[in-house]
């Protein structure tokens, strides 16, 4: 048996000693510490952090929200900086950056005047794609790959109660099928909502999808299943049913919601969090409650990722 509790440790970091309490793991009979990789990492990172704030270096998270707010990739960063992407990799992942890079990111990150510098200099031979998606950021527009007006033929509502119908009437016929969850059916309704606004460059609905510590959220579904972590044992009210048959009359929605719950009717929310939680993927990029832009949604699955 083991037990946690705080323990002082004085990491030395390039010469500066930082002292960190923080918890740690403990064997029970004979109350020695154990190491414990996942404990000692979130320790040893309280130090790396507090030798970036005397160092005044930029930390991963400043760089991560920066290209979040932006709509950036690595590789478009590292391109408007002229570092590698394996550069700027190492830094989002926790290396120190040099006192030369840590300036340059420094100066890029508190002043658009740099980024608007940056893109306007006629020497940097910058792609199309970077161009497009500064200017779209400095024009207040983040819809850099031309979002269509129409409005969204549903709403998320809508489409999580054709879910749970389906997986009623699936559960009816093959009982190896679990009940949906609102995590799940939350994740399955943001891998439909990709998936069209690749094929289509419009909104499969309309509720915003924030940033949230269980992944992607849609805030209209999560507000009307609050409280309820399996959505039904049984049978589904008759709203779902009734909203069901309305969905059903659109071949194309049915479809895409089909063949989104067929790719991932085997697995459970937890695995599909591990998936929205990839290095780089919207979420990872989006800052905790904020709005996960359409743009980096749609960058992501039109690279075929699905995270």
């Amino acid at each position: 048996m083991a037990y946690q509790k705080d323990f002082t440790t004085t990491y030395t970091i390039n010469g500066h000693e930082y002292p960190v309490t923080a918890p740690a793991l403990f064997d029970s009979n004979t109350n020695k510490i154990i190491p414990n990789k996942e404990l000692d990492d979130q320790a040893a990172e309280i130090a790396r952090q507090q030798y970036r704030n005397e160092m005044g270096l930029l930390s991963p998270k400043d760089l991560k929200d920066y290209r979040a707010k932006i709509g950036l990739s690595q590789r478009n960063l590292a391109e408007l900086t002229g570092l590698s992407p394996n550069t700027i990799a190492l830094y989002e992942a926790g290396a120190f950056p040099t006192k030369a890079n840590n300036r340059l990111l420094k100066s890029l990150l508190s002043n658009d005047d740099v980024l608007k510098q940056y893109i306007s200099d006629s020497k940097n031979n910058y792609s199309k794609e970077l161009i497009s998606k500064v200017n779209s950021y400095l024009n207040h527009n983040n819809t850099l790959f031309e979002l269509e007006s129409s409005q969204p033929r549903f709403k998320a509502v809508q489409l999580a109660n054709w879910l749970r119908v389906e997986n009623y009437l699936s559960r009816s016929i093959d009982l190896n099928i679990d009940p949906l969850t609102q995590m799940k059916v939350i994740k399955l309704l943001y891998f439909a909502y990709g998936r069209f606004l690749v094929s289509h460059h419009s909104k499969l609905f309309s509720s915003p999808i924030t940033h949230f510590q269980y992944g992607p959220l849609i805030t209209e579904v999560h507000k009307e299943f609050f409280g309820r972590v399996v959505l039904d044992v049984s049978k589904p009210d008759d709203k779902a049913f009734h909203d069901y048959n309305v969905v059903s009359q659109d071949e194309e929605i049915v479809e895409l919601l089909a063949k989104v719950n067929d790719d991932y009717i085997n697995y459970n929310a937890s695995r599909l969090s591990r998936q929205t939680h990839s290095p780089g993927s919207p979420w990872n990029l989006t800052p905790d409650r904020e709005i996960i832009k359409d743009q980096l949604i749609f960058d992501t699955f039109k690279r075929g990722k699905e995270e």
